[in-house]
């Protein structure tokens, strides 16, 4: 049976009906992104010897900070998913072992290995993705990108060195706001120049509704496909993705929390990878009259 309970007006779940027992473990939630919700079930049950409390800090930084505040001296470790639940547990609990999740760069979020620090990249390697847009669709040789460079830049330069070895070519459009996505797009796709595929990283600019089902309507409009990292844009009309399987962030998050409540609570320990899962969608590339090789559509883990 789950219990509840209050720390300074904040709900609080603890996740495990025994006992207490084990170290207390805080899970700090910058956002309740349903997306994370693999994740959190993975870690949970990868935490069951120790009591686990999840909390949503809904975006607020005042928030964040209070209850970090109530944290220090109680939590043996915190488990921070997002940049903001991050930054609060560095700044607020710094003597606190963090686990740092769902950080796009940890170095950006001022974030890396060190005695009590660790995480869990939110990425497979560029080069690896490509390679599984490749063999999916291996006419596809020319792949555009819209991106910030302050929000993806460095993904794109990790694209643009990675991407020959698979043979392909990335022709960039760089935006500074969502108001330039369609002039950006009709760049790539129009002419005898234009791009055979489009690949949306995960980029805030290109996430809001509006503009992620821009790009999926005016691609599928031209004949294109799409390639991204999200499954959930692959259920949208997305061709491919190649992204971070949710459940593994979770296990090698409650490994590492595990470690840090254990006897390595003061190691450097790097932050790991987690698996990738590839996700089809068939039925897009029926519409583009593009054939999946067999190869590809066994190795993914989910075909629409």
């Amino acid at each position: 049976m789950k219990m509840l309970r209050t720390i300074a007006g904040c709900v609080v779940v603890l996740a495990l009906g025994s006992p207490a027992r084990g170290a207390e473990i805080a899970v700090l939630k910058s956002t309740d992104s349903p997306a994370w919700r693999p994740a959190l079930d993975a870690m949970k049950r990868g935490l069951a010897s120790h009591t686990v409390s999840e909390i949503d800090l809904r975006g607020d930084k005042s928030e964040a900070d209070r209850v970090v505040g109530l944290l220090r001296g109680k939590a043996a470790v915190i488990v921070a998913m997002g940049p903001l639940a991050v930054q609060a547990a560095r700044d607020g609990a710094p003597d606190v072992p963090l686990v740092a999740c769902m950080l796009l760069d940890p170095a950006r979020a001022g974030v890396q290995a060190g005695p009590g620090v660790t995480g869990v990249m939110f990425q497979t390697p560029i080069k690896n993705q490509f390679a599984a847009f490749r063999m999916v669709n291996p006419r596809g040789v020319r792949i555009g990108v819209i991106y910030n460079a302050e929000n993806t830049g460095r993904l794109v330069q990790e694209a643009q060195k990675g991407a020959p070895v698979v043979r392909l070519t990335i022709v960039e459009k760089a935006i500074v706001s969502d108001k330039e996505v369609p002039q950006a797009l009709r760049a790539l796709l129009q002419g005898a120049t234009g791009v055979d595929a489009l690949w949306v990283p995960p980029d805030p600019l290109l996430l809001g509704d509006e503009a992620r089902r821009f790009l999926l309507a005016e691609t599928l409009k031209a004949g294109k496909p799409l390639y991204t990292f999200s499954a959930a844009m692959v259920a949208e009309g997305a061709l491919v993705s190649n992204g971070v399987e949710m459940a593994s962030i979770g296990d090698q998050a409650a490994d590492l929390a595990n470690r840090l409540a254990g006897a390595d609570k003061t190691a450097k320990i790097d932050f790991t990878i987690p698996r990738a899962e590839l996700v089809i969608n068939k039925k897009i590339a029926d519409k583009l009259k593009i054939e999946i090789p067999p190869d590809a559509l066994k190795a993914a883990a989910k075909v629409y």
